[in-house]
């Protein structure tokens, strides 16, 4: 095989790929505004595609030359042509989730060997042509090899630099708009302090030392507390990401707000990051759950900066359906024993962008800022680091549990059938990921300590909901509101105007933290964001009691996560309230509990039959009558 023919192989390869890598990204794009469905990739998926496809392919172009040598018949057009065809059409496929892989790679190899028949076939005129016109043929196509024998080469360069003009206006355009934005900020108010809002994604407070947990899991959390205020029983509004993320940003309860299972928070109701841009803030988020706290969730919203999915070789392999189909399934993953997500961002890498960022662009603007940090350590799979993998045992139980695996998250499959011995190695694990987490905040802030921006910054670590080890027979989040997924830390530090060392005793809500940021920061507006301060806590000259105020509203909609049970765009709702010792719960169905989590806070006893439970019950209806009228 000649060295041009060589290279227009490998050059028919990175082409193919490429095109096939944008072929995928337009086909995201209509998931995305045409069928307004998440597809859990950012603007980079334009590039990464067609690069992450041109390696693949070209690669398989190097295979066939290689195989060829053996067997010849693979360098033949019908081979290639077969090859990359249905390369290209499986990656367009395996888009389609409504279509099983196996159908998809049928369906390829079907159009693929009738491609590669097509190329094979010869024109049925060149049989009848005479030796004289074949010999001139030969001749001139000679010629015209002599000609153009750099041909490849420029096509390869080409190639080149139409992949470098679209990596750099996709990322020019996205510092184009940041620049824009950020010069179009009004002067903040003097004296503007920083706000830093963290959320540990996954975290309940039972599980937290700062709680009383029997395991040290969180000793730096327990000294950074001791600046400002814990809150002994916070109260999130929703069991799992987005809602939960929405009520903190708006301060309105999951049922004013759009965001609900694979649906956004859209732009009905202003946003905190919002709120302080329009008065001069620098506003910047630093996620590392890309499941739910993507761009794309509506949570961006208001953030002039933005870090969601990052530039990284596991970026760039899952951006190829072909690549992602191999590396998400969950015999292999099974078979070499990992089940780490790809993609997955640790507390080390959010604190390194968050700071780099301070360094870079915050310190030179000589504005306030207000910063988003959410940190997904503690969600599943739960696989810390050494030494945080068997901080508290080891855990080889848990990490052989088969698990299913998706773009951005992977879950334990048939947790119910876990033994007690299997669901405590993944309380060790969770636990371990706690610790390691708890380790990098430490770090943070001894770093922003370094810095001297404690002093002037609002900070607030929270969680978005906690997670079940199969109390009520329940593991993971979303499916229900027992306390372990509603009970989530807080804590709220600002030297000078949050007491050092505070405890509330008093449950409070999640939904409050907006109002009490900007009540912090001097933003004293009516009407700007709903909700109450919770400085109301320690500012009071008496206790506020917990029967002085309102029940704690929390919610969730299971339909969406149990198809089965529930047709496609019905809801099933459940409420919990929290009010005093009481807490209730309404189920989907109907079915109402009621528990003194003061006698009983592990709610084992259902009051909702005793004389005591039915007063209780009468109080809570009313309620949300009222709640549902308003």
């Amino acid at each position: 095989m000649t060295n041009d023919k060589k290279a227009m192989i490998l050059l028919l390869a990175a082409w193919s790929g490429m095109l096939t890598g944008l072929g995928e990204a337009l086909l995201l794009g209509v998931h995305k505004t045409l069928l307004q469905r998440a597809v859990f990739f950012g603007p980079r998926v334009v590039w990464m595609a067609a690069v992450a496809d041109l390696l693949l392919f070209t690669a398989m172009g190097l295979l066939l030359l290689a195989l060829s040598c053996r067997w010849p018949k693979l360098r033949s057009a019908r081979a290639v042509v077969s090859l990359f065809t249905f390369l290209a059409l499986s990656s367009w496929l395996l888009i389609f989730p409504q279509i099983k892989w196996y159908a998809s790679l049928i369906l390829a190899a079907g159009v693929a060997a009738q491609a590669g028949r097509i190329a094979a076939a010869r024109p049925p005129m060149a049989l009848k042509l005479s030796a004289a016109k074949r010999r001139r043929s030969q001749s001139k196509e000679a010629e015209q090899l002599r000609t153009f024998s750099l041909r490849p080469w420029w096509f390869i360069f080409l190639t080149l630099a139409a992949l470098i003009l679209l990596v750099a206006g996709v990322e020019g355009g996205r510092w184009w708009q940041q620049h824009q934005a950020m010069m179009k900020l009004p002067a903040p108010q003097a004296a503007a302090p920083n706000v830093l809002l963290i959320v540990l994604d996954t975290v309940r407070a039972q599980n937290l030392s700062l709680y009383g947990y029997h395991r040290a899991t969180t000793p730096r959390l327990e000294q950074f507390a001791r600046r400002g205020v814990r809150f002994e029983k916070a109260i999130s509004t929703a069991a799992w990401t987005l809602p939960a993320h929405a009520s903190m940003f708006t301060g309105r309860y999951p049922r004013e707000l759009s965001a609900d299972f694979l649906k956004p928070l859209d732009a009905s109701h202003p946003t905190l990051a919002e709120v302080l841009r329009a008065r001069g803030y620098l506003t910047a988020g630093f996620v590392a759950n890309t499941f739910y706290c993507g761009y794309e969730h509506g949570l961006s919203r208001g953030f002039l900066h933005y870090e969601d999915y990052q530039l990284s070789l596991e970026e760039l392999l899952i951006s190829s359906s072909l690549l992602r189909t191999i590396t998400h399934n969950a015999h292999l993953r099974q078979i070499i024993g990992n089940h780490q997500v790809l993609t997955r961002k640790t507390a080390a890498q959010v604190n390194e962008n968050f700071l780099s960022w301070l360094s870079d662009v915050a310190a030179a603007s000589g504005r306030p800022f207000f910063a988003f940090l959410n940190y997904f350590d503690a969600h599943e799979p739960y696989l810390p680091p050494a030494p945080y993998d068997t901080l508290f045992g080891a855990n080889l139980a848990w990490r052989n549990w088969p698990h299913d695996h998706t773009v951005r998250a992977a879950w334990r499959i048939k947790r119910e059938q876990m033994n007690p011995q299997q669901n405590q190695a993944a309380i060790d694990a969770y636990d371990g990921s706690l610790a390691y987490l708890d380790h990098h905040l430490g770090l943070l802030f001894d770093e922003l300590e370094r810095r001297g921006l404690l002093e002037q910054t609002i900070v607030i670590v929270t969680s978005d909901h906690g997670e079940a080890f199969g109390e009520h027979g329940h593991h993971g989040h979303g499916d229900n509101l027992y306390l372990p997924l509603l009970h989530v830390p807080l804590l709220i530090s600002f030297p000078g105007r949050v007491p050092a060392g505070g405890e509330i005793q008093e449950p409070v809500t999640l939904r409050d933290l907006a109002a009490t940021i900007l009540d912090l920061a001097g933003i004293n507006e009516e009407n700007l964001l709903p909700g109450q301060s919770l400085a109301r806590h320690w500012r009071s000259t008496s206790a506020v009691t917990a029967s002085t105020g309102s029940p704690i509203l929390s919610e969730v909609n299971i339909a969406p996560i149990k198809p089965r049970l529930y047709p496609p765009g019905s809801r099933a709702e459940l409420c919990s309230l929290l009010h005093g010792r009481y807490h209730y719960i309404k189920n989907a169905s109907g079915h109402e509990e009621v528990y003194d989590i003061v006698n009983d806070p592990s709610e084992l006893r259902n009051l909702a039959d005793s004389e005591e439970g039915r007063q209780m019950i009468d109080v809570f209806r009313k309620f949300l009558n009222q709640t549902s009228e308003e």
